[in-house]
């Protein structure tokens, strides 16, 4: 390969041009070759026939580029349309990189472009500020900077605030500019585009204008701010001539156990519900659930024109336990009742559909004979990714394992790791990540999908990164395990004890016991991953975990604690200090809390949402050690602020006799604060909206053979919406051997919004506890 002009500035057109032989020894059809710079494809050239032994040579004038530094590269018949010999040998990359210079003149980037506050809900004020950085040559004109900063919808592209700003003077060529104050405005919930215009300076040539405008997501709400959009079954914007179930809050139920607590049943052939997409998709994904041991079908239309079938399947629901045991016992069929009735689905289909699109979902004459629709989830998925760089990373291939992949990568210090392109490829067994930090990437998690064997169950798949492996990436791809009941110890996707700056991310987990179970793990990332249908936690930092950062992760359907902290130490470390759990979402919770607080010190649980656990609170503030050698709360404040928790709390048994019966039993609430037999002090609690609870808004309880005493507990500006039975629940008398409550806390604007209950119940009670209204409440 050439390039011309050989030292190119921006404003120069560059030609590639590629030498093509034909190796083989028979005649080769018409192909093409691609060029690249880097990853990105940035032109083509046709090759007409080529005999056996000849060579031609193709060029592509591919316009001005950027100043940067790029890798040159070409790939010849990149489609496979030639059958050949050999077809490991149809690319060529230069061994000289091709530098692109800057022309004389100033380049303007918004730098920075920040807002306050950081996580906004509904209703707070959103401050805006922008800075403005001269990347260019020579210094900006003198006089006034403008910047526009736009708020669009991200679904309508409607504008929904134009924000001015200006910043007077000259900025010398590599400065940045003090932060621009841009004005304010009144958050709604949403998805929205986010987009800073800057005037273009008069010493800015055209070529470096391009990047005047930068445009990034924004959202308004609490949770994971997710690439897909959910839409109820049950919604009465959809059209349906199915069954709507009634809600309710039973386990076990195909009402009870769904996403809102209803959903649609379609038994006849013709039945169907119909969606209206609010956005644009090419992929969905289907939470359903149908008979025991059943596998089949469901078809999907769009606009009215049939577009295939999901695959559904009960294999990995249908748990058969005891209400105390749930999803220990796996199909130990002594229980008498079904749990974890629903599955997910998925499918993608052949084209993009557009905003107001039907997508029907219906039991055509040959699907399954039953099946119970919860919701869909719609999704614009993007084309797979390409290697982001082949001379950096070892890419897997059909004759080059994942294995194999990765010792390449480890023989050649060069290399930062190995790519995965689109497709599905079978892992049967644990992936061992050692000798230094390893990137492992994918095409996207709905290309690249790493399987366990499915003719198997409960394999212990995924990788082990080793302490030698710290700084490792994991990202953009998916995991599929096998696992149908749960066992403790393995099963966990990532394994890693003492690992430290590694990063999972864009990763989509499911039919693992969990995502991670960390031990001595600090300074990690755990960012925008998707975590579903496990048989335990999603994600739990113990042991001295410290200082990591779970963000915008969006969990559903785990078997246990969905995002937890426990303070144990059994396996070495102190307090779990300095973690960071924000933006996440926690839906159908199946066996214990949405988010769990098991002691620790100085952690953050922000920006939170949960909702439809079936059997524990939204969030679980616990000091009991379980039977291990744990701490409870530190000197520093567990801080959780800015939660929603909708339909949360319920039943958890503690025995069931031989007849079946319930012997014993525990309601929670939304939020349940227990002193176990560690201390629980130092814990606040605000900004929190509890909606619909099954039972209680907040319960406070003490383990009645510790009486530990609650210290500094403080709940500021949360709303208990229409609690069934108690806005606050002390507990004041034994359940399953615990209370009656012991200690203080203090309540700040803590409303209960229900006249027809008692607001607050054991209060006369619990002698033991001391409530104290400090100023806001309304009881």
């Amino acid at each position: 390969m050439t390039s011309s002009p050989a030292s190119p500035i921006e404003t120069n057109a560059i030609t590639l041009t590629a030498s093509v032989k034909n190796n083989g020894t028979a005649s080769a059809g018409a192909s093409t070759v691609n060029f690249y710079l880097g990853a990105t494809l940035v032109g083509s050239a046709p090759v007409g026939v080529l005999a056996a032994g000849s060579t031609v040579v193709v060029s592509k004038n591919i316009g001005a580029q950027n100043a940067a530094t790029y890798t040159v590269s070409s790939k010849v018949d990149e489609a496979n349309a030639v059958i050949e010999q050999n077809e490991a040998n149809n690319s060529f990359t230069n061994p000289a990189s091709l530098v692109v210079a800057p022309v004389a003149s100033s380049d303007l980037i918004a730098s920075t472009i920040s807002w306050t506050p950081s996580n906004p809900s509904a209703g707070n004020v959103v401050s805006y500020s922008v800075s403005i950085k001269n990347q260019g040559t020579v210094a900006s004109a003198s006089g006034a900077h403008a910047v526009t900063l736009t708020l669009t919808n991200a679904t309508t592209n409607a504008v929904v605030t134009t924000l001015t700003g200006s910043y007077s003077g000259a900025i010398a060529a590599g400065a940045t500019t003090s932060l621009i104050n841009m004005g304010s405005w009144t958050a709604v919930n949403g998805s929205y585009n986010l987009t800073v215009q800057l005037a273009v300076d008069a010493n800015e040539l055209a070529v470096k204008q391009t990047n005047n405008t930068s445009t990034q997501s924004f959202f308004v709400g609490r949770g994971a701010n997710m690439p897909f959009t959910i839409l109820e079954a049950e919604s009465p914007s959809n059209a349906t001539n199915g069954t709507k179930l009634a809600p309710n809050f039973i386990p076990g139920d195909f009402a009870g156990e769904a996403s809102g607590r209803s959903a649609v049943q379609l038994d006849a052939t013709g039945e169907y519900v119909e969606f209206t997409l609010t956005s644009s998709a090419n992929a969905f994904v289907l939470r359903n659930s149908v008979a025991d041991n059943t596998n089949g079908t469901v078809s999907i239309y769009a606009n009215g024109v049939d577009k295939g079938n999901f695959a559904v399947t009960s294999k990995f629901s249908y748990v058969y336990a005891t209400p105390t045991t749930l999803g220990r016992l796996g199909y130990d069929n002594t229980g008498t009742k079904a749990y974890w009735l629903y599955e997910d689905s998925q499918l993608m289909l052949d084209q993009v559909y557009p905003a107001g699109t039907k997508i029907k979902i219906q039991k055509d004459a040959g699907d399954i004979s039953s099946i119970y629709v919860d919701m869909i989830e719609t999704e614009n998925v993007a084309p797979a990714a390409s290697n982001p760089d082949p001379t950096k990373y070892v890419q897997v291939s059909s004759t080059k394992s994942i294995d194999q992949a990765l010792t390449d990568f480890r023989a050649d210090a060069t290399k930062k790791g190995i790519f995965i392109p689109a497709g599905e490829w079978e892992i049967t067994n644990k992936i061992f990540l050692y000798g230094r930090a390893t990137e492992i990437i994918g095409a996207g998690p709905w290309h690249t999908k790493l399987v366990a064997p499915q003719s198997q169950s409960n394999t212990d798949v995924g990788f082990n990164i080793s302490a030698a492996a710290n700084g490792t990436t994991i990202r953009d791809l998916s995991a599929w395990g096998n696992y149908v009941y749960r066992v403790d110890g393995p099963g966990k996707f990532i394994d890693g004890n003492g690992v430290q700056n590694v990063t999972i991310q864009n990763v989509w987990a499911e039919h693992f016991i969990c995502l991670y179970w960390g031990v001595n793990a600090s300074n990690n990332t755990f960012k925008n991953n998707r975590i579903k249908n496990l048989f335990a936690d999603g994600i739990n930092m113990t042991n001295g975990s410290s200082n990591n950062i779970i963000d915008n992760n969006y969990a559903r359907a785990t078997g246990d604690d969905s995002f937890a902290s426990f303070s144990a130490i059994d396996a070495g470390g102190s307090y779990n200090v300095g973690n960071r759990f924000t933006n996440l979402t926690a839906t159908n919770v199946r066996r214990a809390a949405a988010f769990a607080i098991y002691g620790g010190s100085g952690n953050i649980f922000q920006n939170l949402y949960g909702a439809d656990t079936l059997t524990y609170p939204g969030i679980t503030i616990n000091s009991y050690s379980f039977g291990y050698n744990t701490l409870g709360f530190g000197d520093l404040d567990t801080v959780i602020d800015g939660v929603t928790l909708d339909r949360t709390g319920g039943d958890f048994w503690t025995s069931v006799g031989a007849d079946d019966k319930i012997n014993d039993y525990q309601n929670f609430g939304a939020i349940w604060i227990f002193s176990g037999d560690r201390v629980l002090k130092n814990i606040l609690v605000k900004n929190i909206d509890i909606n619909n609870p099954v039972y209680f808004g907040i319960m406070f309880q003490t383990k009645s053979s510790e009486n530990l005493a609650m210290q500094n507990i403080r709940l500021e500006n949360i709303n208990i919406n229409n609690p069934s039975r108690y806005g606050i629940k002390l507990v004041a008398s034994a359940e399953s051997g615990q209370g009656p409550v012991v200690g203080a806390a203090s309540f700040t604007n803590v409303k209960v919004n229900n006249p027809g209950v008692q607001a607050i119940y054991g209060e006369t009670k619990s002698p033991n506890f001391t409530v104290t209204r400090v100023s806001g409440n309304n009881w």
